[in-house]
């Protein structure tokens, strides 16, 4: 009998829009589990809005998204997205303060993507 395989099976069919609860003894893949289903579903693009201000009269959104959408920003000019940081200096996987310009185009690209 294969544990691993067996949950991967039970878990592979499953809506997206469920949550599963894994439980189970010491060393039996709960781990591995979690990051196939991460992987899984880090292929979906999405973003979404955690606040928006006017700074030097425009306009600036702070925003979390996926892996994909991470790399196309990253790919655009520097002076219109920064990457957020902590007080040690540690950058917050993919949240960043994007121009409205930026924003306009990512909600274009990406806009009927749903979180």
């Amino acid at each position: 009998m294969n544990l691993q395989k067996d949950l991967w099976a039970a878990l592979a069919g499953s809506d997206p829009k469920e949550m599963k609860i894994i439980m189970g003894g010491r060393q039996v893949g709960k781990s591995v589990m979690a990051q196939m289903w991460n992987q899984v579903f880090s292929y979906q693009d999405w973003f979404s809005i955690i606040d928006k201000n006017v700074v030097d009269n425009s306009m600036w959104y702070t925003v979390k998204c996926s892996e994909g959408i991470s790399i196309w920003l990253r790919q655009q000019p520097k002076e219109l997205h920064y990457e957020h940081i902590n007080n040690k200096w540690e950058v917050y996987k993919n949240i960043y303060d994007i121009h409205e310009k930026i924003y306009t185009v990512l909600q274009l690209k990406y806009g009927d993507v749903k979180v």
